[in-house]
């Protein structure tokens, strides 16, 4: 009888520590993604495929939302519009700076908050640097005609952080 019962506190002891190494739950939370990317850009544009490329790669088919900005695809101006809203938070010339191409990319945590906005490919390398130096609290942007990340003013933030929303709202 005593062997029994100490067969039993035993088992019951190895469940007990066993449940905190549960592969359902932790799994679940350490396996989640923790970023988006925004492309806006065009079917026939070279860097935007390469971008939603890598970005596919890193993040996933569903955590790359490629956002098509021509008109006679969309059949509206509300994506080019948007476009041309993060232009201005690259560069005071908006979508008059010739500098400015395709794409524009943001990159959001997995909750859709901004971490950073930039136009142009970048190298897997410069993603990761992004991807550790961008937080919610000091999102980064890349000025256009400048050679790296800067931290974006609050209002220009906020402006990003609205067109998120209103696609993810889509």
């Amino acid at each position: 009888m005593k062997k029994a019962a100490s067969l039993v506190a035993v088992i019951a002891m190895m469940l007990i520590m066993l449940a905190g190494c549960s592969t359902s739950s932790k799994t679940a939370d350490t396996d989640s993604v923790s970023y988006k990317m925004y492309i806006y850009g065009t079917q026939s544009c070279p860097y935007c495929q390469k971008m939603k490329a890598l970005s596919t790669e890193m993040f996933g088919a569903t955590n790359t939302i490629f956002i098509e900005i021509n008109p006679a695809i969309t059949g509206t101006q509300t994506t080019l519009n948007e476009f041309c809203s993060l232009a201005s938070v690259l560069s005071s010339q908006g979508c008059n700076d010739t500098n400015i191409g395709t794409p524009i990319v943001v990159l959001a945590n997995g909750n859709g908050k901004l971490l950073a906005v930039w136009d142009g490919f970048v190298e897997k390398e410069e993603l990761q640097k992004i991807m550790d130096n961008a937080t919610t609290q000091k999102p980064l942007y890349w000025p256009s005609g400048t050679e790296g990340f800067v931290s974006l003013k609050p209002e220009s933030a906020q402006l990003v952080q609205t067109i998120l929303d209103s696609n993810q709202s889509k």
